[in-house]
């Protein structure tokens, strides 16, 4: 199989260029009104082929769904800005996340250990530690180099022949992060992306998944997907046309165990926005 086939690349894009014109062109709309429609079947099918099978930089193609099938050892690798803080945001986010989807999950002290870092570096670093990734030929293709151009931040990781996530890397810029006011959002989307979830759609709302959403947390949107991804009817290597048969019997499941109508509450216990106690 060819590297490329088993590399993904997403960025965190820029989104604060729009809040303006959001704040002036979208209609008015009731938190319950938000609730009653992305609880419906059709809408949690729809976002989830989206956000799950889709790619970024291969518009129209649908990818196999991928997801961790073994445990994930992460390493911290802060080598600018606040260490103590850049800690805690991943431990929290990380461990967050290990709750919802039931994936195992620790943390290790060294990157040899680790089949999943996320890095704290220089925005001027980006480039070289893509590379030292993904290899300088994959770092130089016209769609890694539009990446580390438009995006704050940047999640890269490989499969498995059976498309299960074996290694990622997350790389956060905390100069360029901080000066954009968007370092919570690096950590939530990016470590939310790396367990499976992949691509940005406009059409996923509320979501921290959406380039058009102001959204810094996960939303009960967010914890729902994640919950379908690592449902037992899914695993990964499965076709568009397989996962779309599974997902009305993943959502019943679901919603049988009361995550869509306690999905708001059950979203923040152990959260990052709980604990800014926001």
């Amino acid at each position: 199989m060819p590297f490329l086939s088993r590399l993904a690349i997403f960025p965190l894009c820029i989104r604060w260029q729009l809040w303006l014109v959001l704040l002036v062109t979208l209609p008015a709309t009731t938190t319950s009104q938000a609730a009653e429609r992305w609880q419906r079947t059709d809408v949690l099918i729809s976002s989830f082929m989206k956000v799950a099978l889709k790619r970024e930089y291969r518009p129209g193609v649908s990818a196999p769904l991928v997801r961790w099938q073994v445990p994930i050892k992460v390493n911290i690798d802060s080598q600018l800005g606040n260490t103590r803080l850049q800690d805690t945001l991943s431990k929290v986010q990380f461990r967050h996340l290990s709750v919802i989807t039931g994936q195992p999950l620790s943390f290790v002290s060294s990157a040899k250990e680790a089949n999943l870092r996320i890095a704290f570096i220089s925005y001027h670093h980006m480039t070289r530690e893509a590379a030292a990734y993904v290899g300088k030929q994959q770092a130089s293709t016209p769609g890694m180099r539009k990446a580390l151009r438009e995006g704050v931040c940047l999640t890269l990781f490989k499969t498995a022949e059976d498309h299960s996530i074996n290694s990622g890397l997350i790389l956060i810029p905390a100069d360029f992060a901080r000066q954009k006011a968007r370092l919570v959002d690096c950590v939530v989307e990016e470590t939310a992306q790396i367990m499976g979830l992949p691509n940005d759609s406009d059409d996923v709302y509320p979501s921290v998944f959406s380039d058009v959403s102001v959204d810094t947390w996960l939303s009960p949107l967010d914890y729902v997907l994640l919950k379908m991804l690592y449902s037992p009817a899914l695993s990964a290597g499965m076709s568009s046309a397989q996962v779309r048969a599974a997902l009305p019997g993943v959502i019943q499941s679901l919603a049988a165990q009361g995550d869509l109508t306690h999905a708001i509450r059950r979203v923040r216990k152990g959260s990052l926005r709980e604990w800014a106690g926001e």
